[in-house]
């Protein structure tokens, strides 16, 4: 089987292009996409088969807003690219799906329909100026149109989590299997329980940092010596991203800090020697950073919405509905090292027991070789 792989941007070190990587090594498949940047992403990448696809318009593209510009360049190459010598196509990262306009068969691995499109539309449209509203608007639009006539030919689609799968249902009116990604927990391992808390992830604004930072905030009034910890990469090609950093950076202060592009080796030590993991994104799709915290046995606080209410159960963790309740169970925590451990080594068995890249790429492969098969 020659699978073929379609991810728009490679430019991150994020859980999205963790999966691409995956998946292109075990299947020795051959990654398409818009904007390559192996400076900024895994560098495991470089030993992959990518070819950038090529497109006239960036120099018009290069005068709209970063997402704008660079999403719809890639939408039209998807949409119109005729991919050759491959038995399935993968596509991975939205536009990527529409690959389908000219090519079968496809299985979309979908790690949500487009937010910006769909569920966070209000929330960003409601952050905009009414020129941003405008050209978002136009936009979006279009795009809506296309989606809805691509996506009812895709011959098989993978939801990253239940959460997505009610998004794909509703949005898009497909139904979709559910199959979570694995975790490289042979990689996390424990450390010491030192006094910070720590909250790796994609310096963006549905990451909702704010609130980890006013929680740790009301927490740290009364312990003092404590440290709140931020680590991810920042999209500085992204104008709205920059200022997100700039402002959760001047939030934080001098309580913590914010620690952008680490090197995977310092994620996993910052992992290891944290009392605590907190995650608190807008809704998320599916939650890689309690899986993470659990690999390193420490516990996770996280919000009780999207992704986390699938990943964080009782004795690894807690699941809170606000910044009062996220204190409460720093407090306990930081009162109570001996139960931190112990959720922490529970959280390890329980990763370990359900979140195994191979279980991940079994089924994968499954699905992919009876397309390839009914292919020919």
């Amino acid at each position: 089987m020659k699978l073929a792989i379609v991810h728009p941007f490679l430019r991150l070190r994020g859980g999205a292009e963790r999966v691409v990587l995956k998946i292109a090594q075990h299947f020795d498949a051959k990654v398409y996409c818009s904007t390559y940047e192996p400076e900024n992403t895994f560098p495991e990448f470089r030993e992959v088969d990518i070819e950038v696809m090529r497109s006239r318009l960036w120099p018009i593209a290069s005068l709209l807003p970063q997402r704008v510009g660079s999403a719809a360049v890639a939408g039209k190459q998807f949409y119109y690219s005729k991919l050759d010598d491959y038995d399935v196509i993968n596509a991975q990262g939205t536009p990527s799906e529409w690959i389908r306009n000219r090519n079968s068969p496809v299985v979309w691995y979908c790690f949500s329909p487009n937010r910006e499109a769909f569920d966070l539309y209000d929330w960003r449209m409601s952050r905009r100026n009414p020129i941003q509203k405008a050209l978002y608007w136009s936009f979006i639009q279009p795009y809506r149109r296309i989606e809805f006539s691509v996506v009812p030919k895709i011959e098989h689609i993978f939801a990253i989590s239940g959460n997505v799968q009610k998004r794909i249902r509703r949005y898009l009116q497909r139904e979709s299997e559910i199959l979570m990604p694995g975790v490289d927990y042979a990689d996390f391992h424990a450390g010491d329980y030192e006094k910070y808390f720590f909250y790796p992830s994609r310096i963006a604004p549905e990451k909702n940092f704010e609130m980890a930072i006013e929680a740790f905030k009301k927490f740290r009034n009364k312990r003092k010596g404590w440290k709140l910890i931020i680590a991810g990469s920042l999209d500085r090609g992204r104008e709205e991203h920059v200022a997100y950093y700039n402002r959760i950076r001047s939030m934080l202060g001098d309580d913590g800090r914010i620690m952008l592009d680490v090197p995977t080796k310092k994620i996993i030590e910052l992992y290891s020697n944290c009392l605590c993991v907190l995650y608190t994104p807008v809704n998320e799709d599916y939650g890689l950073i309690p899986l993470e915290a659990f690999a390193s046995s420490k516990p996770c606080i996280a919000i009780n919405e999207g992704g986390p209410r699938e990943l964080v159960r009782d004795g690894v963790g807690y699941l809170v509905n606000n910044i009062d309740e996220m204190v409460e169970r720093m407090n306990y925590l930081s009162e109570h090292k001996e139960d931190a451990e112990g959720m922490g080594k529970a959280a390890r068995k329980y990763v370990e027991r359900e979140f195994s890249w191979k279980k991940f790429l079994d089924r994968f492969g499954k699905v992919c070789l009876k397309l390839s098969k009914e292919r020919t």
